[in-house]
């Protein structure tokens, strides 16, 4: 199974919780009001990073999801695949057999019983011969099937990782501007997050 994917939400809040911790003491400095004004968007870092949060949970768990599902598909494709190959090989023996009853037939004395006998056979073994390269051709569609299946459910995988890993970046931004007050981080950090909301939505709805 994938590692799972890991949200750092604990840092984000203790830095968080220190940057509020200073500004709680800079307040009683006259000096500090107007920065103090200026850093009003900071009450609401701590609650747009634990949304991110949320965001990137759901994620990492539905992509963990799809990623399992895949293996689950990959593993079906690939147990058809080495069935109809030991079906196209038993095909290929019986085709022999039939091959030898009838080289057979062909040098005994033509309508003798012996000769209608190795016919017989020859026949028996193209009619199974029939039959096994029917059951190659579905199992072969079967492990087609299985292998597209995979191949959505990766691809759904994809798009819920991005979510993940762009929500990610946007708790590391929103950490730095945290630390150092300057909003425009903060601002890129919601940025990421949307984008990483809108690949969310678009597994759910598209997966």
């Amino acid at each position: 199974m994938p590692d799972e994917i890991e949200v750092p939400i604990d840092e984000v809040r203790e830095k968080v919780d220190e940057a509020h911790h200073e500004r709680f003491h800079k307040r009683h400095h006259p000096e500090k009001e107007k920065e103090e004004e200026q850093g009003g968007w900071m009450r609401y870092v701590a609650v747009a990073t634990a949304l991110l949060a949320v965001i990137a949970a759901i994620g990492a768990l539905r992509s963990g999801l799809l990623v399992n599902e895949s293996l689950l598909e990959k593993n079906e494709q690939i147990s058809r695949l080495t069935q109809a190959s030991d079906t196209w090989n038993y095909y290929q023996a019986e085709g022999l057999k039939s091959l030898i009853y009838q080289t057979t037939a062909q040098g005994l004395p033509a309508g003798s019983a012996a000769q209608q006998q190795d016919l017989a056979q020859s026949d028996h073994y193209k009619k199974k011969q029939d039959d096994l390269r029917r059951e190659a051709e579905r199992l072969n569609a079967e492990a087609d099937e299985a292998r597209l299946r995979s191949k959505r459910f990766l691809d759904a995988h994809h798009t819920f990782a991005y979510s993940v890993s762009l929500c990610q970046i946007a708790i590391a931004l929103s950490a730095v501007a945290a630390l150092t007050r300057r909003a425009s981080i903060w601002y890129l950090g919601l940025a990421a997050g949307g984008v990483g909301l809108a690949f969310l939505l678009f597994g759910f709805l598209h997966g």
